[in-house]
């Protein structure tokens, strides 16, 4: 993971969460009385434990939706915790900077504008895809950065549909990795989505395979043979 990384994912996830704030508002986020919260006990930290703090709290409502562990596929750290031991925060600078950009620049109103924002902080374009009708008790194996925000579309659409249950999404990249664990948060999930990279992935026999163009080789491949297994 290099610097470049770790700033898309940051941003990312800040933009993720100022578009769950503004959807339902918790006052402990952004705005005044976040700001006042934070001024009140805050001490020695710096805006870059803001930032993780928010992070972690939000990793902890929506399980594994935020942390940089799923995002960047560390294996070895615990599942109830967002970064590891070995995780270095962003410097003092960048964090203002991106704080100070975050507040000033225009919220997602829906989660597609938010899911088109996460994939632009990492540089990628999303475009159309149509998953099809999706049926409550269907497996999806999943594999692209437009065919998983196009899905996870579809479940906020549809009805007795249920992420975590029902969806493997297999993506190696971190860009991929994020936008696809964003996905419970904006469905509300209470429990960790399934997100492989293609050397660990797994999926329940007879799921349907979506898979859009951008998907790596490597992720199309994979999801190609779960999903005729």
């Amino acid at each position: 993971m290099d610097d470049g990384e770790k700033r898309a994912y940051y941003e990312a996830a800040l933009t993720a969460l100022a578009y769950v704030e503004r959807r339902q508002p918790s006052g402990r986020r952004f705005g005044p009385e976040a700001d006042a919260r934070w001024t009140s006990f805050k001490g020695d930290l710096t805006t870059a434990d803001r930032i993780d703090l928010l992070i972690r709290d939000a990793d902890a409502q929506w399980p594994s939706a935020f942390g940089a562990r799923t995002v960047f596929g560390k294996h070895s750290v615990a599942e109830d915790e967002p970064f590891g031991a070995d995780w270095e925060p962003l410097d003092a600078v960048t964090a203002e900077e991106m704080w100070r950009a975050r507040n000033e620049a225009p919220t997602p109103v829906t989660s597609k504008e938010s899911l088109e924002a996460t994939a632009a902080a990492w540089e990628v374009s999303l475009t159309p895809f149509d998953p099809g009708t999706i049926e409550a008790a269907e497996k999806l194996v999943v594999a692209g950065p437009s065919a998983v925000a196009a899905t996870i579309a579809a479940f906020e659409a549809g009805s007795d549909l249920d992420w975590v249950d029902q969806v493997t999404v297999v993506a190696t990249p971190p860009a991929h990795r994020q936008l696809a664990a964003l996905a419970g948060a904006v469905l509300s999930a209470t429990k960790p989505a399934r997100i492989f990279t293609a050397k660990l992935a797994d999926a329940k026999p007879g799921a349907r395979l979506l898979l859009s163009d951008d998907a790596t080789e490597e992720d199309a491949a994979k999801a190609e043979e779960l999903a005729n297994a």
